[in-house]
């Protein structure tokens, strides 16, 4: 019953936004308000366990990935920058920013996900340098620009105005950090070139 109270849950949150109410889901289901408390003891509760179960799909998710010892490091840098929740619709933009102003205390979790995705990541970095996949940086450096690009990917400020949706996003920032914006060729040597001549 939990897990259809959730999946209920979810389906008001991308429909009214966190203002839905409890008696509101008990008319999605058909059920009295008094069954759903039986099982969540009260809005918070319920939208708290719907938060914990998108993280913990991430963190499996990010666990699967890193794992794979038939990926490369480059790739499963690629996948684990790209990881969006599918429970939680986090493709959402309305959603994300309810969330921040109806259930801080929930969006502190989202906020200390992302933060310590980059352990992981941070480690891949040194994996694909040392074998040879990524070239040799400055990994403190990169792994800030990343954190940098990433919350400025997820504020629900940048979604609400943005005309593409927060997955599109996400793949647009992760192509240009593993790929650049320079097309192949020689662009690159004239960037270089450019940049001695102004130091």
């Amino acid at each position: 019953m939990k897990e259809k109270l959730q999946q209920a849950a979810l389906t008001l949150l991308n429909r009214k936004g966190f203002k839905f109410t409890m008696g509101d889901l008990a008319s999605e289901l058909g059920i009295s308000k008094r069954t759903i408390y039986e099982h969540f003891a009260s809005k918070e509760e319920l939208i708290g366990a719907i938060v914990d179960e998108a993280i913990h799909e991430v963190l499996q998710t990010q666990r699967d990935i890193y794992g794979r010892p038939d990926w490369s490091a480059a790739r499963k840098l690629k996948a684990i920058l790209s990881i969006v929740p599918s429970g939680l619709r986090l493709a959402d933009a309305r959603v994300l920013e309810e969330m921040r102003r109806h259930a801080p205390q929930e969006w502190v979790k989202v906020d200390r996900l992302l933060e310590e995705e980059w352990g992981t990541v941070e480690a891949l970095l040194q994996e694909g340098i040392a074998s040879g996949e990524l070239r040799p940086v400055d990994i403190p450096s990169v792994v800030q620009c990343m954190r940098g690009a990433s919350f400025a990917v997820f504020d629900p400020d940048f979604l609400v105005n943005a005309k593409v949706s927060l997955v599109g996003a996400v793949d647009a920032m992760v192509d240009m950090l593993l790929f650049g914006i320079v097309s192949q060729g020689d662009g690159k040597s004239d960037i270089a070139e450019s940049s001695e001549g102004m130091r």
